[in-house]
């Protein structure tokens, strides 16, 4: 999901911050599968652990922006995506959806492994925001989750080009 994009970072960024949000829209044509939404939810609980980690670089105040939107944008994609699917695709018996979402759990943790070998630092990066972006325009939360997610990657941006 995360993509190296070095020099190209500020261009993109750039282009990204002037589609008025991010290119996000509330007319999505198909429902998105679950294993793009649990690789959408590996680099929402990386955000989660840099933000943690990151909490001597920024300010408690920009900390919580992030948190806020992406925390809420996990929720929508479990509740509306995720829980959903898992039970649709086990004729709605929840022992069999709860052992799938374990699996999904386990699968989630090692993307979030190798993000955490990629990206070391105790910073956000613009690449992130692009993900999160990309995981927006498949699945778009509406009312207040929209917002704080929208508020959510302007301020990772914002960071990322700060360090």
């Amino acid at each position: 999901m995360l993509r190296h994009m070095s020099l190209k970072n500020t261009i993109f960024t750039a282009t990204l911050m002037g589609t008025g949000l991010l290119g996000l829209s509330h007319s999505v044509n198909a429902t998105p599968s679950i294993n793009e939404m649990q690789g959408c939810q590996a680099v929402i609980d990386f955000v989660e652990i840099k933000s943690t980690e990151a909490r001597s670089v920024y300010s408690e105040k920009d900390i919580n922006v992030v948190l806020k939107g992406v925390q809420a944008y996990d929720v929508y994609i479990q509740d509306e995506i995720i829980t959903p699917g898992l039970l649709q695709y086990v004729g709605g018996d929840n022992d069999k959806a709860e052992a799938l979402q374990q699996q999904v759990d386990v699968y989630k943790s090692g993307l979030v492994e190798s993000f955490k070998k990629r990206f070391p630092d105790n910073r956000f990066y613009t690449d992130v925001a692009i993900s999160l972006n990309d995981c927006a325009k498949k699945a778009v939360p509406s009312g207040d989750a929209l917002e704080d997610l929208k508020a959510s990657l302007m301020k990772i941006i914002e960071l990322a080009k700060s360090h």
